[in-house]
């Protein structure tokens, strides 16, 4: 029997093995990196029925019981009753819209990380050390934005049906989750890393709303943090979630949010959309970009920049 070599390890493999026993890559990962990029080269194109077959062809590849296969057979259904209609500018403008959505209406999701031990001590801890520095009122609402943005990355981990931990806080750093699965594309990458930022601002954007409804300082203390930390979050450098959300990105469309980022640091003097300027213009210079456009991602991006530089332009003002 004819045998092939698996392209990470080596070993001899059966021709009809869609994955290496010993090491577990995928046998046709070349192959299936192709299909993903004319997929995703016919969303931009709003093709989707095109979109569609080409994911289908990749089941035929994957092993049934893989995560990747669960996570493609629900984008399959996910296109399944998506509209036909509108460019992929559009649907990159409104990618923020569900998870908001989701923040307000399905609660219970949110709720999910509160049934872990660990987690809510280590909020408990967390929030003890800010509660001294700052009062109760700030430290238990630093820990909450912070807590929905960490659980906007474990949702949208679930949707792809990848595995994650609930979030760990440390005092000093933040929070952060775990993956128990690394294999995803630069795709995904992308909307798991701008998953955190879009929910933190939504959570950013409610105490704006309650500051302004309730007079509260406190509200609009917390609104004016959760935001510039979502900004910060942004900085497209080491393990930051602007660096995974510019995974999918091409050079021209780094320049693109390049000049976004510029333009909203110059306009408004917040000093983290400085760093995330700078780290644009670093990462014009590296050479992990990607081949083909995401212009969902890009707009993700930029529709980030936008927001949360406004949420903490009115959250300053009205706390003065």
């Amino acid at each position: 029997m004819t045998t092939v070599a698996c392209p990470d390890c080596g070993i001899a493999l059966d021709p009809s093995a869609l994955s290496c026993p010993s090491c577990h890559a995928l046998t046709h990962a070349k192959e299936l990196e192709s299909l993903a990029a004319q997929a995703q080269q016919a969303m931009v194109r709003g093709d989707l029925g095109e979109a569609r077959a080409l994911w289908e062809r990749s089941l035929s590849l994957l092993p049934p019981d893989s995560v990747q296969y669960r996570s493609i057979k629900a984008h399959i259904e996910n296109l399944k009753t998506a509209p036909r209609t509108g460019s992929g500018w559009k649907k990159g403008a409104a990618g923020i819209g569900p998870a908001l959505l989701l923040l307000f209406t399905k609660g219970k999701l949110l709720l999910l990380g509160l049934t872990k031990l660990s987690t809510l001590l280590s909020m408990l801890a967390f929030a003890g050390v800010y509660w001294a520095l700052y009062g109760w009122k700030f430290a238990v609402g630093m820990v909450f934005s912070i807590y929905i943005h960490e659980m906007g990355h474990v949702l949208t981990l679930r949707e792809y049906g990848i595995p994650a931990s609930a979030p760990m806080f440390i005092p000093g750093f933040g929070a952060f989750i775990r993956l128990k699965q690394l294999r995803i594309t630069p795709i995904q990458d992308s909307r798991v890393g701008l998953a955190g930022p879009i929910y933190g601002l939504g959570a950013a954007a409610f105490c704006l709303a309650a500051g302004y409804l309730t007079g509260s300082k406190a509200w609009d203390a917390i609104a004016h943090f959760g935001a510039v930390i979502n900004i910060f979050n942004l900085t497209p450098v080491w393990t930051l979630d602007g660096s995974r959300g510019l995974t999918s990105q091409t050079q021209q469309q780094r320049l693109i949010i390049l000049a976004g980022a510029g333009i909203a640091w110059w306009m408004t003097g917040e000093v983290m959309l400085g760093l995330v300027t700078l780290g644009a213009i670093y990462r014009l210079f590296t050479k992990d970009a990607a081949r083909e456009p995401d212009n969902v991602g890009m707009m993700q991006f930029l529709g980030l920049i936008a927001a949360l530089s406004v949420v903490a332009l009115l959250a300053e003002r009205h706390a003065q």
